[in-house]
C-alpha cells in the first residue's frame, strides 16, 4: 500500500518536466521538433496507440491507406492514428536523427545523433514505405530535395498562386 502513493508522485513529476519536443509546422506539413537538445541515444517519444492484429491491420491500410501503422512483428501492428500519439508527427529523412526501437511491445524513438533545439525529428521510413505511399514523387525530404530539384518540386505552382490571386485583385479593382 505504501508504494502505490509513491508512484502517483513519481508520474506527477514526470507529467510536470517539460516534454523534449513540440509540433510544429515542417517543409512537408505538421512535424516534431526538438524544444531542447536531445543527446545522442535519448529516447525521445513513445509511438502510442491501439495494437491491432496485423493482418487487421493490412485490410485497414487497403481500405483506407492509413499513413499512421506501425508494425511491431507479425501479429501486431499499432495504429497511432489517434491525435493523442505526437510520434505520428516524425517526418521521414534519408538522413535521420532518430530510430524506432521496439521494447517488450512498445515502440520508441531514440535519437541516433544529438538534435539541437529546434531541429526537427525525423526517421528513416524505409523502402517500401516510400513506395507504398509515396510512388513515383519519390522522397520530398529536405536533404533529397535540396541535393537534387526533382519534377514534383518543380510541380509545386507557389508562385503561380499568387500571380492567380493577383490577377483577381486586379479584375476586382478593374470592375469597380
Amino acid at each position: 500500500m505504501a508504494s502505490a502513493p509513491g508512484k502517483k508522485a513519481a508520474k506527477a513529476r514526470t507529467k510536470s518536466l517539460p516534454k523534449p519536443y513540440r509540433v510544429g509546422r515542417a517543409q512537408t506539413g505538421l512535424g516534431l521538433f526538438a524544444a531542447q537538445d536531445i543527446p545522442e541515444r535519448k529516447l525521445i517519444i513513445e509511438y502510442t496507440g491501439p495494437r491491432i492484429p496485423t493482418r487487421l491491420a493490412q485490410e485497414i491500410d487497403r481500405r483506407r491507406a492509413n499513413k499512421y501503422l506501425f508494425e511491431i512483428d507479425s501479429r501486431w501492428t499499432i495504429d497511432g492514428s489517434t491525435r493523442t500519439n505526437l510520434a505520428r508527427y516524425v517526418n521521414h529523412s534519408c538522413d535521420p536523427n532518430a530510430e524506432a526501437e521496439s521494447n517488450r511491445g512498445r515502440l520508441m524513438y531514440r535519437a541516433i545523433k544529438p538534435i539541437e533545439a529546434g531541429e526537427e525529428i525525423t526517421l528513416d521510413y524505409g523502402e517500401e514505405h516510400m513506395e507504398l505511399y509515396f510512388g513515383k514523387a519519390g522522397c520530398l525530404c529536405p536533404g533529397c530535395t535540396d541535393m537534387v530539384k526533382t519534377p514534383v518540386r518543380k510541380l509545386v505552382k507557389k508562385p503561380a498562386k499568387k500571380a492567380a490571386k493577383k490577377s483577381v485583385k486586379r479584375k476586382a479593382k478593374a470592375k469597380r
